[in-house]
């Protein structure tokens, strides 16, 4: 997607403005954009226009790549061809599109001629046409002030070493892994019941999710009877996704400890390690072992230094982890009319084949 990120790098780069810097600093931070952000339940949505259209699309840090869903590309008059490709969620695979659009309008940028894929059988439901992936935002730092409802992008300059939490003094941090051929995702470790995990920030998931059998390896076995039935959650390609809640003594990032925190608890992998490998191993596809999901981006104020290898951090209230909700509906073709089910974006959507 390197001719998307050209373009936007281009053109957000030449409305540059200055944020506060530290006293005693060369740093500066020089804003990109600031992006108003709407919440539909815990799904943080940007306003966009798309070929003279309006709609929303979802900001996802949890996909490599921005997409459209099937079910957008009649009102928004476009078509789609095979991109040779496979979208991959929590509830399995579909096949991949691709499509370009005439026009793409995002707060101050814009676009022409953006190719973008297509993929999923699911549907987000009012305007909301698809996710904004890290293709268009890698090349920032990111900033997620939801107690404001607003995504900052920054280009730092001279701030290798500088403290990026310039809204507080008061303030946590903890490094990015190191993560093999994609530096685009942001993941990082956590300790649950003691034991480490590594966990990946995903604006696009609605609620903070751990993998079944990590859970196990942790001492909570939802087989066993460990935890409580949830309501299903559902995933890019449309499936109905069992989940539990699970109860663990302590989860912490940084300095930050959460006692008897209670996690939705799912079997993240088996649909996709069934369809590439014919295993139902829970590690058999991915090494993330929990979304860190827009539940915490909601209690804390989020500085994503990508720059720098960093994530800064500052609780700012209310439940760290919403295992009920706030959800909002998702529609599908093979939804029971009147259930509801929750929306988790899950592993990042990748392309396979390319």
């Amino acid at each position: 997607m390197g001719w998307m990120l050209g373009a936007a790098a281009a053109c957000l780069m030449g409305m540059a403005l200055c944020s506060p810097a530290r006293a005693a600093s060369s740093c500066k931070l020089a804003q990109v954009a600031s992006i108003p952000l709407e919440m539909d339940g815990n799904m943080p949505l940007a306003r966009v226009t798309i070929n003279g259209k309006p709609a929303h699309m979802l900001v996802d840090t949890g996909a490599w790549m921005s997409v459209l869903t099937r079910s957008s590309m009649a009102y928004l008059g476009l078509k789609a061809v095979d991109a040779q490709g496979e979208l991959i969620g929590i509830d399995g695979t579909s096949r991949l599109l691709q499509t370009t659009m005439d026009s793409l309008e995002l707060g101050n940028w814009r676009g022409r001629d953006v190719r973008v894929y297509v993929g999923g059988y699911g549907a987000f439901g009012g305007d909301t046409v698809g996710a904004l992936g890290m293709d268009l935002l890698e090349r920032y730092d990111m900033e997620f002030d939801l107690a404001h409802n607003v995504l900052n992008l920054f280009k730092p300059e001279k701030c290798d070493n500088d403290v990026l939490a310039y809204w507080s003094n008061s303030y946590n941090v903890t490094d990015m892994d190191n993560v093999r051929g994609n530096r685009s995702r942001i993941r990082v470790p956590v300790v649950v019941n003691g034991q480490t995990v590594h966990a990946m920030l995903d604006s696009g998931a609605s609620i903070t999710l751990l993998d079944e059998g990590v859970a196990r390896r942790v001492g909570v076995d939802i087989a066993a009877g460990d935890g409580e039935k949830s309501r299903d959650l559902q995933g890019a390609n449309g499936r109905r996704v069992e989940s539990h809640i699970g109860t663990f003594d302590s989860f912490t990032i940084g300095d930050e400890t959460i006692r008897h925190a209670k996690l939705r608890v799912s079997d993240l992998y088996t649909r996709v390690g069934e369809t590439y490998v014919g295993s139902r191993l829970s590690t058999s596809y991915g090494d993330t072992d929990l979304y860190l999901g827009a539940d915490f981006l909601r209690s804390h104020r989020v500085y994503i230094a990508s720059s720098q290898r960093k994530v800064y951090f500052t609780y700012q209230g209310g439940p760290v982890f919403q295992v009920t909700g706030p959800a909002r509906r998702w529609t599908t073709d093979d939804a029971k009319a009147g259930e509801e089910t929750e929306p988790s974006a899950g592993p990042a959507t990748k392309a396979e084949g390319q």
